[in-house]
């Protein structure tokens, strides 16, 4: 049975690589990727997903974890990649591997989500600009793209140091907090990821036994202060932090330390964290179109709604990776996998 690829648009580490990395990085991605589909089944507003009102307890559930869920994805993604630098003489298969695994699922899952909402009548924007601006969540794979591009370019010509990356991850965190633009293919948003993944980049130069529990404490009391701070927010008692301030990111990078230093292993967040990218990619049509069913036969009990979806939008991306790496075309435009042939003719991811 082909593996699930480990990260976001890299290759499996070598065993000497992984073996440097933390144990519990796929239960800490399952985490994350648990919360993301959670969030998606709720909706980000209240006329999507289980279009419930604003001021519901499942939004301020969701809305509770907004500072941690892509800052995780993003941190581990700069964690794994610090474990494989690209450098000049591998710069051309590394930018061939990272357009096949990110831009070619980017634009065949954008028309395919933008075809099925013209054809319910829901969708307000030309396939021209969802294939050029940020469109549904498909966002983090424009600005991963950004972010990988400004990566390779900064390892191939100067190799930042450890000393420059941590010089790095502060001044991309103030000029994300202080700087607003809108342009094409989410150029804002890598802006906001740009300085989460410096810090995972930055936390792969360091000894993994720098995760230690007492570190781990003291991060996790940093990110509990700031989510408390935002739970005021939420509540309407004080302005709401923004995802892109100063305290945002050190809370999202807090709460990603202290995981890495705390979490146990946990078998089923692992299974999810190893398929993080292909759930991270499919998982809307599935729990979409497991909530359109039951409320067509009648399904209106929203406990029943949440967990079905959710199950859906976690199991059916699994068995739709291992359908898909059976055949190389699937593999690729479903995926952006690129199978290896073995040497009876069956094929590997």
């Amino acid at each position: 049975m082909p593996s699930p690829d480990r990260s976001i648009g890299l290759a499996l580490p070598s065993p000497s690589i992984a073996a440097a990395l933390p144990a519990n990085l796929d239960t800490v991605r399952g985490l994350a990727c648990l919360l993301l589909v959670i969030y998606h089944v709720v909706g980000n507003s209240p006329a999507r997903g289980l279009e419930l009102p604003a001021d519901s307890a499942w939004h301020y559930a969701t809305d509770s974890f907004a500072l941690i869920r892509m800052p995780v994805f993003t941190i581990l993604s700069g964690l794994l990649y610090g474990r494989l630098r690209v450098d000049r003489a591998h710069l051309e298969p590394f930018a061939v591997k990272k357009l096949r695994r990110l831009a070619i699922p980017l634009i065949v899952l954008t028309i395919l989500t933008w075809s099925i909402r013209s054809l319910m009548g829901e969708e307000s924007v030309t396939l021209g600009y969802a294939l050029t601006h940020a469109y549904e969540h498909f966002w983090f794979l424009q600005a991963l793209l950004w972010v990988f591009a400004f990566i390779a370019i900064a390892d191939v010509f100067a190799r930042p140091s450890t000393m420059m990356l941590a010089v790095l991850v502060a001044a991309t965190a103030l000029l994300s907090a202080t700087t607003q633009v809108a342009a094409p293919f989410s150029l804002e948003q890598a802006l906001y990821l740009l300085p989460f993944f410096l810090f995972g980049l930055l936390l792969s130069q360091c000894s993994i036994d720098s995760l230690r529990p007492e570190r781990g404490f003291a991060a996790l009391a940093i990110a509990g202060a700031i989510m408390i701070w935002q739970q005021a927010g939420l509540l309407g008692l004080t302005d709401k932090l923004a995802r892109d301030g100063i305290p945002a990111f050190i809370c999202g990078s807090a709460a990603c330390v202290a995981l890495l230093a705390l979490s146990p292993r946990i078998t089923w967040l692992e299974t999810i964290g190893r398929y993080s990218y292909t759930i991270y990619l499919w998982h809307i049509f599935f729990l979409a179109g497991t909530r359109e069913a039951l409320l067509l036969i009648g399904v209106r009990e929203v406990p029943l709604l949440f967990f079905a979806s959710a199950s859906m939008g976690l199991i059916a991306p699994i068995l739709l990776h291992h359908w898909a790496t059976r055949r190389e075309w699937s593999a690729v435009l479903l995926l952006g996998i690129k199978p290896k042939r073995l040497p009876s003719g069956r094929l590997s991811a």
